[in-house]
């Protein structure tokens, strides 16, 4: 979250008008329906642009929209701030083509049947290419470690540590990091979710999961394992993606699975948002406070990604902003048993010498850390509420507060 503009040159009420403009973009059908920029987002600041566009990663998209149509009456700053995000996420998209042709000849050669999952599947089907930060295939068993080594071998070099559901992330020059999985986090069924994949239309030796696990799979990435991106616009184009993808029944067998989730609340309105897109149909943006959120902590709040101990309030944000059950399952996370060994040097070497004493000690400091940062986790979820509170869907900033309130509280 490092890089973004002062507080006092961002306002996050018109960033939040800047998102429902762009909502709007992406649902209108054709140009005849497509908004006009708002006066206050048309004049708003390439600073207030760059953090919405960061944050939402839908320049790609937001750009594809205004060319169908007429010129888009956008001034020079915030044209320039459009162009240059939707350059570096197309970037990203070709990078990650021409990885997963690599891939595809690693896989022929070795009878491997990577899985490509989430927005590679965009990436390479070219329907609705979106930003990708990072490459996620899956691969069964000790295929994984095969597919480790090999990209080893071209180049990739290790970049993070092991997580329990995939190898460490692999970066190479000029690529962007790949994470080759042997489970998905937050879905049980990574067996069943192979068994039902099919070959990837036009890309022999590439696999891709079945529509319905697909959508499923992106619906549980972007709500639950990641709940800082619960309405980000970025995903909710890929989610739209991915339900045009499925017929009515594979719909219905999605939505059966939605119901009998605990966090089924946030699941259906990614899921609504997602076809308000795909039909052209406008919805209420039930993600206006997390989309807040967002903007608060890469503003005002950007000084908390400096420092490691500090990362996880912006998590406790958004867990601030769900539900009670949600607030529940982040005790039970910090006080069960470490999957992995602890990211700290002492604590890691306390653990492999002395195990009680060491996941005892790491229990206590991540109770200690989450009971001192939950003030501040409470304060900007708090905040991000009342902005979304005054910034009814389709208002102008200047309408809903006095000048004195527009910049970042």
């Amino acid at each position: 979250m490092r890089g973004f503009p002062p507080p006092s040159r961002v306002t996050v009420q018109h960033a939040l008008s800047l998102r429902a403009w762009a909502l709007d973009l992406l649902i209108a059908r054709d140009a005849d329906t497509r908004a006009a920029p708002r006066d206050c987002v048309a004049r708003d600041s390439p600073e207030t642009w760059d953090l919405v566009l960061r944050s939402e990663r839908c320049a790609l998209p937001l750009r594809s929209r205004l060319a169908r149509g007429s010129p888009p009456s956008l001034p020079a700053g915030p044209a320039r701030v459009l162009e240059t995000r939707a350059t570096a996420e197309l970037q990203r998209v070709l990078s990650v083509r021409g990885q997963l042709r690599d891939i595809q000849q690693l896989a022929t050669v070795h009878h491997l049947q990577p899985i490509v999952l989430k927005g590679g599947v965009a990436a390479l089907g070219g329907t609705e290419p979106v930003s990708i930060d990072d490459l996620d295939v899956l691969v069964a068993g000790e295929q994984a470690g095969l597919l480790g080594r090999l990209l080893d071998e071209r180049g990739y070099r290790p970049l993070s540590a092991e997580s329990p559901a995939h190898l460490p992330a692999r970066l190479a020059p000029n690529a962007v990091p790949v994470e080759v999985h042997f489970k998905i986090p937050d879905l049980d069924q990574t067996s069943d979710l192979q068994a039902g994949a099919k070959p990837f239309p036009g890309f022999p030796g590439l696999w891709r999961l079945g529509p319905a696990d697909h959508l499923w799979h992106v619906l549980v990435h972007s709500v639950v394992t990641h709940p800082y991106r619960r309405g980000c616009l970025r995903d909710v184009v890929l989610t739209s993606t991915a339900v045009g993808e499925c017929s009515p029944a594979e719909l219905e067998s999605v939505a059966s699975r939605i119901a009998r989730h605990p966090q089924r609340n946030p699941l259906g309105a990614m899921l609504e948002l997602a076809q308000a897109v795909g039909r052209g149909k406008t919805v209420l943006d039930r993600f206006s406070a997390d989309a807040a959120a967002n903007y608060l902590l890469r503003s005002r709040f950007s000084w908390l990604s400096g420092l490691r101990v500090l990362e996880a309030t912006g998590n406790m944000v958004f867990v601030m902003l769900g539900s009670r059950s949600e607030r529940r399952a982040e005790w039970v996370r910090v006080l069960g048993q470490s999957e992995v060994p602890s990211p700290w040097r002492l604590l890691a070497a306390m653990e492999r010498r002395w195990p009680r004493l060491g996941e005892t000690s790491r229990r206590l400091l991540r109770t200690a850390r989450l009971a001192l940062l939950r003030p501040l986790a409470w304060h900007i979820a708090a905040s991000a509420s009342r902005l979304a509170k005054r910034f009814p869907r389709g208002a102008e900033p200047a309408d809903l507060a006095h000048p004195g309130h527009a910049t970042v509280p």
